[in-house]
């Protein structure tokens, strides 16, 4: 199965809404991130992909890492629309890495399904969900159980002929300062789409800080317990 990363480890100094910005601090943190991913060896395939024209030089070595654990890794690097993001909102970076993976990607091209994560924060517990994914199946969850209006868009599955159909350019509604985020733009394509959406198998033990608003992403795992249950009866969906 193939895993999809996205990054930006120099963003624009016009973004708004961004609380980390320190470019050595971001770069850490997706190295980090694939050093993770890699040594879980949740996925055969992965890439990363950044839109800051940074390049991924720094962390080519990680391919023969990821070699020795029988994966392929593939790292790419574009300069994105930076004038448009900070127009519209980081959502439109994000979709516009994922256009670029799919017209770009080598590894993509082969695959018919694809799990994306966002690149800075860790999924402690990748390894388990990625062993009970169904390719036919399309997963989101909701970001918590307080927010029922909206789907997470830092991981969620879904079949790569369903992604070009549906999602492929549709970032280019988002608008961030009139509350139209990527997460509301994806729900409701979603809808509009009668999509049937399952939950993870697992609840993701997510792990990082938020790149907008700085606050720490954490777990308890007697909740995440209680949680998994939740997750398997698919209680995590938009009302």
């Amino acid at each position: 199965m193939l895993a999809i990363i996205t990054g930006t480890i120099r963003p624009p100094r016009q973004m708004k809404q961004l609380a980390l910005r320190d470019e050595n601090e971001r770069f850490r943190q997706y190295e980090e991130g694939l050093r993770f991913l890699i040594g879980s060896r949740a996925f055969s395939k992965v890439i990363f992909c950044e839109n800051s024209g940074s390049g991924t030089e720094k962390i080519s070595y990680l391919k023969q890492m990821a070699s020795e654990k029988d994966i392929e890794l593939e790292l790419l690097s574009f300069q994105g629309d930076f004038e448009k993001a900070c127009i519209h909102g980081k959502g439109y970076g994000e979709g516009e890495i994922m256009e670029y993976v799919f017209s770009h990607s080598r590894l993509i091209s082969s695959e018919p399904y694809f799990v994306k994560m966002t690149g800075r924060l860790k999924v402690d517990n990748i390894a388990e969900i990625a062993e009970h994914l169904s390719p036919e199946k399309t997963y989101f969850n909701i970001p918590n159980r307080t927010r029922r209006d909206i789907y997470d868009t830092r991981i969620y599955g879904m079949s790569c002929v369903q992604f070009k159909k549906i999602f492929m350019d549709i970032y280019e509604q988002v608008m961030d300062e009139q509350g139209i985020f990527l997460e509301c733009v994806y729900t409701q394509a979603i809808w509009n789409n009668k999509i049937k959406i399952t939950n993870f198998p697992r609840y993701p033990r997510i792990e990082g800080i938020s790149g907008s608003g700085g606050s720490v992403y954490g777990y308890t795992e007697w909740k995440c317990k209680i949680r998994d249950i939740f997750s398997k009866m698919n209680l995590y969906r938009v009302k």
